[in-house]
């Protein structure tokens, strides 16, 4: 007995996975340098250089771009001393390959500077990495049955929505723009101190095996000012437009974006109009095509003349997905070290992020990092994790996919005290249905007997709760259309209980 069969490909989701990572590394204080006297704060930024698909791991590798900001023994200004640490994490990914495509986004939740003699100091660093893994995939759907009618095969199939990722490209690409100083007190010998910047899409186009993307870079740069020994605030936007070839793209398809920063540094220079800052910026970006499809699956079968044998197997063409937005008022209040005066700069990064579809919970923690002044007019630094949790309607399926969006967050000084308040949104990817079980092989068995036919040509039957036409017909060895011809039923599904339903047998 041949099953009709057709076969899919496109690219599936082998691994995905947040882990969090720890390093540090002891440094000396340059001969040009003086003593440290006390810690200040010490600020950076996470810089991604490498990323490697081995079997069933993914090593990623850069370094922790960090700057230490103390108060020397001498007096003076405060002093900042750059200091690199490279790492090389190892993350687990199960059934990944060498030759599977690797997406992977890094974020540095916290960076600390401790003394360990005037001359010498350590750093440690605290950061996230969040890896996809994809590889194209080929799915086998079995559709029905051909030429059946002679065992009097009777076939119960179904129709899905599947989600198809056609093709998937990873691009790298970089940005170089010379930005001027908004403040007046702004001049070369400033230090920049930390640096960030995220990439906002603005318009995305799909036509003939291209994807046309614009947007932009919007970021900012704290900066220690050489005239006034103050931190201060640079911001920038760069525009940028890429173009990614896909083959298969047509236009209709959804593209779906995502970016990873690399890399985000700034130069300070200058010209005869006054200072500005060089920006280099280092991104990929991950570009999949998504087109909905349709299939007929084989999901029941049985012959009204003889037995047969079936084999059924879960499908693991992933289903149509269903999306939804939702947000949590994030409230909460920091409470900085007593010296601690007034409110300087923060930052804050998502350090975890979860969903429970089914029980339609979401919840996370962010990493607060808060940059404060004493009141003697020094810089401090002080780190706190903060929790949250969401609630949504509950989705179907085990498998539920939360990113969360913190930009809506604020922080406010009052009474001594750092006030977290804002909206955190989420969005929730989530199965549209359960998974599929289908038919992967049928065959008559010879030695089984004959189905036992009743004696009346007709018998009537009460429905049952949650019986269906196909069930009834499998019972009695019958043709499903014959019970909906004789009960004049436009449909094969659910019965009402205690329904009354004649059951016809052709002699």
């Amino acid at each position: 007995m041949e099953l009709i069969k057709s076969r899919a490909l496109q690219y599936a989701t082998v691994s995905r996975a947040s882990t969090s990572h720890e390093e540090s590394l002891d440094a000396i204080v340059p001969d040009t340098f003086p003593d440290i006297e006390t810690i200040c704060c010490a600020l950076g930024s996470l810089e991604i250089r490498e990323k490697l698909v081995q079997t069933d791991r993914v090593m990623v590798s850069g370094n922790i771009r960090g700057t230490l900001v103390y108060k020397g023994e001498q007096g003076g200004p405060l002093c900042a001393l750059d200091s690199t640490i490279p790492f090389a994490a190892l993350v687990e990914a199960r059934g990944c390959k060498g030759q599977d495509l690797v997406f992977v986004k890094g974020s540095l939740h916290r960076l600390e500077g401790r003394m360990l003699n005037p001359r010498k100091f350590t750093l440690r660093a605290q950061f996230g990495l969040e890896t996809q893994v994809c590889a194209p995939k080929e799915y086998e759907v079995c559709q029905g049955i051909r030429n059946g009618e002679e065992e009097g095969m009777q076939a119960l199939t179904q129709t899905f929505s599947f989600e198809s990722v056609l093709s998937m490209k990873e691009k790298g690409f970089s940005l170089h723009e010379d930005v001027r100083q908004k403040s007046p007190e702004g001049s070369t010998g400033d230090k920049a101190l930390r640096t960030c910047c995220k990439l906002v899409t603005e318009d995305i186009r799909v036509i003939s095996g291209k994807v046309m993307l614009r947007g932009s870079a919007q970021g900012e740069a704290l900066l220690l000012r050489q005239s006034t020994g103050a931190m201060e605030k640079e911001s920038f936007s760069i525009p940028y437009s890429q173009i990614v070839e896909l083959e298969g793209a047509e236009e209709g398809d959804t593209a779906q974006v995502e970016y990873s920063v690399k890399n985000c540094a700034c130069n300070l220079s200058s010209d005869e109009e006054g200072p500005f800052l060089s920006w280099d910026i280092a991104a990929d970006v991950m570009v999949s095509i998504h087109r909905p499809v349709q299939y007929e699956v084989l999901m029941d079968a049985f012959s009204t003349k003889g037995g047969c044998t079936l084999q059924q197997e879960p499908l693991d063409l992933p289903l149509a997905r269903c999306e939804r937005e939702a947000s949590a008022e994030m409230r909460a209040t920091l409470s900085p070290p007593e010296q601690a005066d007034a409110l300087l700069d923060w930052s804050a990064s998502v350090k975890s992020c979860g969903a429970i579809g089914k029980e339609g919970v979401a919840h996370g923690e962010v990493c607060v990092n808060l940059l404060c002044m004493t009141g003697d007019g020094q810089p401090m630094q002080y780190d706190q994790v903060v929790s949250w949790e969401g609630h949504f309607p509950p989705m179907e399926g085990e498998d539920c996919l939360c990113q969360c969006d913190i930009s809506g967050l604020s922080l406010k000084w009052a009474d001594g005290a750092c006030h977290l308040t804002g909206p955190v949104a989420f969005h929730l990817t989530g199965q549209s249905g359960k998974p599929v079980r289908q038919v992967v092989d049928c065959q008559m068995d010879e030695n089984a007997p004959a189905p036992a036919r009743p004696k009346a040509s007709l018998i009537l039957r009460r429905a049952e709760g949650g019986e269906t036409v196909w069930l009834l017909a499998k019972s009695f060895r019958t043709s499903p259309g014959d019970i909906m011809a004789a009960n004049h039923l436009e449909t094969g599904g659910a019965l009402e209980k205690g329904q009354l339903v004649m059951i016809p047998f052709q002699r």
